[in-house]
């Protein structure tokens, strides 16, 4: 009976983690109503007007990060993306902690308390900042490197290699964070359990060199060929000068670059969740009953080690040291095995456990449940919108004093209401110009004359930035297209509007005429310059002429 209860333990926290995705329309994830919308044109959406020609697909554009696309282009054709969406966020919540139980399996064998937990640590930044193929990619390189001993038994040594070459350069074209974390994982097995090296010179530069080996090895070969093959290298998308590398080098950005493995909404309760979680495996390692694996821990050191040495923005893409905390995170917990001395005290820190990352999922939900009443504002707001209209996403910056509500922002600062204007694309067959088509990272992109006023990797603008509009490098990547907003766009939709403003109640600029106010969402009717004559007000549809939402 009491060997049950751990494997129940793990099979209840692990599956009620997709209980909040089940119950939301659009779960409030930073970058995940982009996504929805790429995906949702990449599933067929692209052939309905007005997107034939708006949109076109080249996939010789992007040939790493796109596991989620290659899932809507194939997938998402036959079950749709209304399916296939949640079916990726659960993905990215489940997955990571999946693979961190599977490779503690590994490792040192049979179900254990201890993994009831993992499910605790599915909750992070880089999860809710909606980093979908990031997160679905550390889950596959978990369970490839829980893999490895099967791998190496059955392939022998020449044909492991090919294995894991292989599967090294299929989670590159996935993501290449993830084929990264596998190389690390590789490194931190080949080392091995023991401590041992730690102590002497010539053991541990003996065990340096395996784990190099057995990492560079898989990690090289794949790269060396992605290079060779690849038609488009990310990073080259960003102009020069759009990051500064240094910018992520403060003492603030530091600590919450550490921090993303464990922070959400809250830092407190989020630091409470985890410090109980740990705490139980500290009292168990001061009656030395907990068993190490040596390299996987130094690994995650070093992932840690790592994070502060990266800069924020790295080959045009932003928090790239957010995601090495998280990827340590589930290593160092991978990497632990601390027993208790009785059957009971066991079964009793499984079910504490599992309470403890249930109560941590059901505040999460509740949050997520509280933030649907900004998702139906925007889809009210939009119901106004025409098909084939151009939108200009807008946002209000809240004064010092507002209290935003829960799940508005991370603990990080961070929004997460950015992309909800991107919902246009699916929900109206209307053009918005944030939709992610970085070459390199993304196969969708945008066609003349269009692309002239689309960014690759943008923002809403701030309302501030529609009166004086600044020139300046980075400005002009992420919100480029609100230059000359007034001949350029049909409708403005300004989220975080229900917040008062950080500069007062200063009157919007001329040109904008409110449609409709819904409170966390406003829809403006743009005023051409050279309009001579009012143009009647748009009328939302009836709700079976509106196209379907997610």
């Amino acid at each position: 009976m009491f060997s049950r209860v751990p494997m129940l333990c793990v099979f209840i926290a692990l599956s009620t983690l997709a209980l909040p995705v089940v119950q939301v329309q659009v779960p409030p994830l930073l970058d995940y109503p982009n996504h929805f919308a790429r995906l949702w044109l990449l599933a067929g959406g692209i052939l309905q007007p007005p997107f034939p020609a708006i949109y076109a697909v080249d996939w010789s554009a992007a040939s790493t990060n796109i596991g989620v696309d290659l899932l809507a282009a194939t997938l998402g054709r036959s079950i749709g993306i209304g399916t296939l969406g949640p079916w990726l966020v659960a993905a990215a919540l489940i997955l990571p902690p999946l693979g961190a139980v599977l490779l503690n399996r590994s490792i040192f064998g049979g179900w254990h308390w201890w993994q009831a937990g993992f499910a605790i640590l599915a909750w992070n930044s880089t999860l809710l900042a909606g980093f979908l193929s990031f997160q679905i990619g550390l889950g596959l390189a978990l369970l490839a490197g829980a893999a490895n001993p099967g791998i190496s038994r059955r392939a022998g040594p020449a044909g492991a290699v090919i294995v894991r070459v292989a599967l090294c350069a299929g989670l590159l074209i996935f993501h290449v964070f993830a084929a990264a974390f596998y190389a690390v994982i590789l490194a931190g097995l080949a080392f091995g359990p023991d401590r041992s090296p730690l102590s002497n010179g010539r053991a541990f530069a003996r065990a340096a060199v395996r784990s190099a080996t057995a990492g560079g090895l898989a990690l090289g070969l794949a790269l060396a060929v992605f290079v060779l093959v690849a038609p488009v290298i990310p990073g080259g998308h960003a102009p020069a000068g759009a990051y500064s590398l240094l910018a992520g080098y403060t003492w603030m950005n530091k600590a919450n670059t550490l921090a993303s493995a464990v922070l959400t909404y809250d830092a407190w309760l989020d630091t409470a969740f985890v410090f109980v979680f740990w705490a139980m495996a500290r009292l168990v390692a001061a009656g030395r009953l907990l068993r190490v694996h040596t390299g996987l821990v130094i690994v995650s050191l070093g992932l840690l080690a790592l994070a502060l040495a990266m800069p924020s923005t790295l080959g045009g893409t932003a928090f790239v040291d957010w995601r090495l905390p998280v990827m340590a995170a589930f290593t160092l917990i991978a990497a632990l095995r601390p027993n208790m001395r009785s059957p009971r005290g066991a079964m009793a820190a499984a079910v504490t456990l599992l309470l403890l990352a249930l109560m941590r999922t059901a505040w999460i939900g509740s949050i997520w449940q509280d933030r649907q009443e900004d998702v139906r504002s925007v889809e009210r707001a939009l119901a106004f919108v025409p098909e084939g209209a151009s939108l200009l996403p807008v946002q209000s910056q809240p004064a010092d004093t507002a209290k935003p509500p829960p799940g508005r922002y991370l603990s990080a600062g961070l929004p997460t209401f950015w992309h909800y204007a991107s919902l246009a694309v699916p929900w109206r067959h209307a053009f918005v110009p944030t939709l992610f088509t970085a070459r390199g990272k993304q196969p969708l992109i945008v066609l003349p004359p269009w692309d002239s006023i689309a960014v690759a990797e943008g923002v809403p603008t701030p309302i501030g930035y529609l009166e004086a509009f600044d020139p300046s490098t980075i400005i002009r990547y992420n919100i480029g297209y609100a230059a000359d907003w007034r001949n350029r766009f049909d409708y403005a939709l300004i989220v975080n509007a229900d917040l008062p403003q950080a500069d007062g109640q200063r009157p919007l600029p001329q040109g904008l005429e409110l449609v409709t106010d819904e409170g966390f969402a406003r829809l403006y009717r743009v005023r051409r310059k050279n309009e001579a004559v009012d143009r009647p007000a748009p009328v939302a549809p009836a709700p079976g002429q509106v196209p379907a939402g997610p």
